[in-house]
């Protein structure tokens, strides 16, 4: 992706000002259970516009919204770069044994640590 200049004030005239876009490469969204759609959506429209691939897993105690985005998403995002992942603490714990090249987690300091 191109680097987009951008205009600087007084102060940095001297200095060059861009926006450096770079993927953070393969994605992991634990998206948090009282927050279910904004916390999800806009890490995963960030994470995707940047050109990272992401593995969404959203919080299995909002079922209804873990049902629409594993329904939803799906039908209009490239599937060779994205993935919803259903299920508990267990499957959460098997996709931590990949490497991922970054996580994003809302939650508890219990439920971070593991």
């Amino acid at each position: 992706m191109k680097d987009e200049p951008r205009s600087t004030n007084l102060f940095m005239k001297l200095d060059s000002v861009f926006i450096w876009k770079e993927p953070f490469g393969l994605v992991l969204i634990i998206a948090p259970w009282n927050y279910p759609l904004n916390l999800t959506l806009v890490l995963l429209v960030g994470a995707l516009a940047a050109g990272s691939c992401v593995v969404l897993k959203p919080s299995e105690i909002s079922q209804g919204t873990e049902k629409v985005l594993a329904e939803v998403l799906p039908q209009y995002l490239d599937q060779s770069c994205f993935a919803v992942v259903l299920g508990g603490p267990q499957e959460t714990g098997q996709l931590l044994e990949h490497k991922l090249d970054y996580i994003f987690f809302t939650g508890s300091p219990r439920v971070g640590k593991i």
